[in-house]
């Protein structure tokens, strides 16, 4: 017993000597400092991953847009957003997955400046907090655009598990004013985060310049309705700092041929071997009535050369006996796109069209520009383009409709698979183009997700507040801030 008590002793004391002892006592699966650079690069993979996911449990939009119809189970393409706890896997998904990668980014790229000790020239550090900015912003006006109302000066915080939830045009005036003051403070000579962290602008800040401004475009249009005064001056700030100007400017992050670094979309239609979507009748009966050669690219030609049949949305289907999704969106590297230049040419189209704004050339012109940009992003020509501009039922001088319906049916088509932005599309400028499912009415297609279930279980005083300023209450029905017209019919 002696000898074994003097060995401990021993080995405690030669542990106690070794200068390992810092390295034993340290935790390595949490280490103390985090590169903020890896951060950045997990918020923006989790963010695209987020907007792309086609997963029944946490993103919708797809089906929302009536791009897809479902064929076994069409519980979400009924709307039914609680069987599955969409609200919840979608919100936390942005705020844990997303937002908060982003801003402990922040938090320790701002320490970098204010020690002036990382070695990295204080630009570089400036394009880094503005890179941060716009994706922080761009998380919030998704927030914003889902619920309404959400935490926002108290969000992110781990020790306050009841944050107040901020009024909504109020969190748009926040991100606007942060967006415009980040894009301001790019210097594009110089880079931002490293190439191989940037996995969507490999630290081109000139790119990143341009999708802070474009994304203050989509903003600003976005309070055409409520505030066309704030809605000018936005837009014209954002066009006078550039904007898109061709599709090698898309917001978009490609992914990578092997797991785990593939499409969500591809996990759920390939990985999963499963056979759950087809492509909506909705869509599909609009482009086989305009003739549209996107259909070869948006879909299969399974049922035949040149034949498509759309599944009927908000029913069963039978996999296939309809015309299924495109070959390009089974590839495991099929990019992601939060915003694409198409959107910003219809965005000018509009703003042209309202008038008040700084927008070169007209309406038509850019209308006709993003229907070039949906061809070319989708690899068809400039000549297939031209030749449906050609016709009567798709030229901006004889489509049929006013400037709404024109400029919202075709901005809806060149968004395809970016269902989140057909859909607030589509409420915002309410074109004839969605149906409701049999049984249902246009009253009955969401406008909004309702708060997550936990939310009024965990912060119910807070969440009591929110859902009593909605007009209506907490449902799918209540619109958001910036939505102020009826769907046509």
């Amino acid at each position: 017993m002696k000898r074994l008590l003097y060995i401990s002793i021993l080995t405690l004391f030669f542990i106690g000597c070794d200068d390992r002892l810092e390295e034993l006592n340290t935790d390595q699966r949490n280490p103390a400092e985090v590169d903020p650079t890896s951060l950045f690069a997990q918020g923006l993979r989790q963010t695209h991953d987020n907007m792309a996911s086609i997963s029944v449990n946490n993103n919708p939009f797809n089906l929302y847009a009536q791009y897809w119809a479902q064929t076994t189970y069409p519980d979400e393409s009924q709307y039914n957003l609680v069987t599955r706890s969409i609200p919840f896997f979608f919100w936390r998904g942005v705020y844990r997955d997303a937002l908060a990668q982003f801003q402990e980014a922040r938090e320790l790229t701002v320490a970098q400046v204010e020690s002036g000790t990382s070695g990295i020239d204080e630009a570089v550090l400036q394009n880094r907090l503005a890179a941060l900015d716009i994706m922080i912003g761009y998380n919030y006006h998704v927030l914003v655009d889902v619920f309404g109302d959400v935490p926002y000066t108290e969000a992110l915080d781990p020790d306050n598990l009841e944050p107040v939830y901020d009024d909504a045009r109020t969190i748009y005036n926040s991100v606007i004013e942060n967006l415009q003051a980040a894009t301001a403070s790019i210097n594009p000579e110089e880079p931002g985060f490293p190439a191989n962290q940037d996995p969507m602008y490999f630290g081109d800040m000139e790119k990143w310049q341009k999708f802070g401004n474009s994304l203050l475009l989509r903003l600003g249009m976005r309070l055409a309705d409520v505030d066309p005064a704030a809605s000018v001056s936005i837009v014209n700030n954002a066009l006078a700092g550039g904007v898109f100007e061709s599709n090698a400017d898309n917001a978009s992050l490609a992914y990578l041929g092997a797991s785990p670094n593939t499409n969500p979309i591809y996990e759920d239609l390939v990985l999963s071997g499963r056979a759950d979507f087809v492509a909506a009748n909705t869509l599909v009966d609009i482009m086989n009535d305009l003739e549209d050669p996107r259909r070869a690219a948006y879909f299969r030609q399974n049922l035949g050369e040149g034949v498509y049949q759309g599944g009927v949305y908000g029913s069963a289907n039978n996999y296939g006996a309809n015309t299924q999704i495109g070959d390009a969106l089974h590839q495991p590297d099929f990019p992601s796109t939060l915003l694409n230049y198409a959107e910003v040419e219809f965005l000018q189209a509009e703003a042209a069209e309202r008038g008040g704004y700084s927008v070169s050339g007209s309406a038509a012109e850019h209308y006709h520009a993003g229907i070039e940009a949906s061809f070319n992003q989708w690899g068809l020509s400039d000549a297939a383009a031209a030749a449906y501009i050609a016709q009567p039922e798709v030229n901006y001088t004889t489509a049929p409709g006013d400037w709404r319906q024109k400029i919202g049916l075709q901005l809806w088509l060149a968004l395809y698979n970016e269902g989140f932005e057909a859909w607030s599309t589509w409420r915002r400028l309410d074109f004839v183009a969605l149906t409701p499912p049999e049984d249902m009415d246009m009253s009955d297609i969401p406008l909004r997700f309702t708060y997550p279930l936990e939310e009024g279980q965990l912060n119910n005083p807070n969440y009591t507040a929110a859902a009593s300023r909605l007009e209506g209450g907490d449902v799918v029905g209540s619109t958001i801030f910036w939505d102020t017209l009826q769907p046509l019919l």
